[in-house]
């Protein structure tokens, strides 16, 4: 009987050298249909995709030193956007999570009040892994949802 073991998750912003690797996992991984119509189908279009990503907190998550996961804090005024996608075969491993945990310290460190996130309604795995991880609904359509997690400062001990 074959005992299952524990994968390596290793998260850190994207370098340069990694840029073919996530265009590969984008160009893998695309689902048969886009969500919200990312990523982009046309090969270069999604090139010019992700270098106006390269603007953002960009993170990506390794298992196993296989690129499983990215994640890219975008910017808006005062708070920040996330836009994240996991590697079918990589989700429900905790890759989404360790992705937001870092997500979570970075735009603290840069003062951002909030991260939101605009999700498919029908997107019922994100939006459980999203409010479980703390996010609260902001608004809702019959198609999408956005949610938000505020970010606080910790308390200051004297």
């Amino acid at each position: 009987m074959a005992i299952a073991t524990a994968r390596q998750i290793s998260i850190r912003r994207l370098k340069e050298r990694d840029q073919p690797l996530l265009e590969e996992m984008y160009t893998d991984s695309i689902p048969p249909a886009e969500v919200m119509g990312l990523p982009p189908r046309d090969p270069d279009r999604r090139r010019e995709w992700l270098q106006e990503l390269r603007e953002g907190i960009n993170l990506v998550a390794f298992v196993d030193g296989t690129l499983a996961g990215h994640l890219v804090v975008m910017r808006d005024e005062g708070r920040g956007e996330i836009v994240a996608f996991v590697r079918p075969e990589f989700r429900r491993q905790g890759v989404a999570m360790a992705l937001a945990q870092e997500a979570v310290e970075l735009a603290r460190k840069e003062n951002l009040t909030a991260l939101w996130v605009l999700i498919e309604t029908t997107n019922v795995a994100a939006r459980r892994g999203l409010l479980k991880f703390g996010f609260e609904r902001e608004w809702a359509t019959m198609r999408e949802m956005q949610l938000a997690y505020p970010l606080r400062s910790p308390e200051k001990t004297l």
